[in-house]
């Protein structure tokens, strides 16, 4: 904002002041309406002003973040046992065949493979009612794919 544009304002604020003044309405009255008349003048000199600004070419919107798979499981966990529900080891074990998938492996066709790969027995608990965190977790941690690039 230019000092021209605040002188424009305090212009406004004072002309409204005498001219209310005139008028016959009370100082501290016209005073006010004057104070009114020149805030409004600064809104309206300030809208004008901002719309004449480009947008910046840096502001970029900042990318919507996810939450990695493994916390959006874990709703799906019994705190007391530690076991997985049903949904949630369905969705891991996706997670999982997708990410041997990747490296060639089926864990359907070869069990042996992905078993050296997830851990003894991990995939086969995964497909029952006795999958737990840990071996959800150690899955996981197995076939993670930002794991093998650190």
């Amino acid at each position: 904002m230019t000092l021209m544009r605040l002188v424009r304002a305090a212009v406004t604020t004072i002309l409204a002041t005498v001219a209310i003044t005139v008028i016959g309405v009370e100082p501290l009255f016209a005073l006010g309406y004057g104070l009114l008349a020149g805030v409004i003048a600064l809104l309206m000199i300030l809208r004008r002003a901002g719309s004449a600004v480009p947008p910046s070419p840096h502001h970029r919107r900042e990318p919507v973040a996810r939450g990695s798979e493994i916390s959006r499981l874990a709703w799906g966990f019994n705190p007391r046992t530690q076991l997985a529900g049903e949904i949630v080891a369905r969705r891991a074990r996706a997670v999982l065949r997708r990410r041997l998938a990747r490296i060639g492996i089926d864990p359907d066709t070869d069990p042996e493979r992905a078993s050296e790969i997830l851990g003894a027995g991990i995939w086969d608990r995964l497909s029952t009612r006795k999958a737990s965190a840990a071996d959800i977790n150690r899955a996981f941690a197995a076939t993670d794919p930002q794991e093998k690039t650190r």
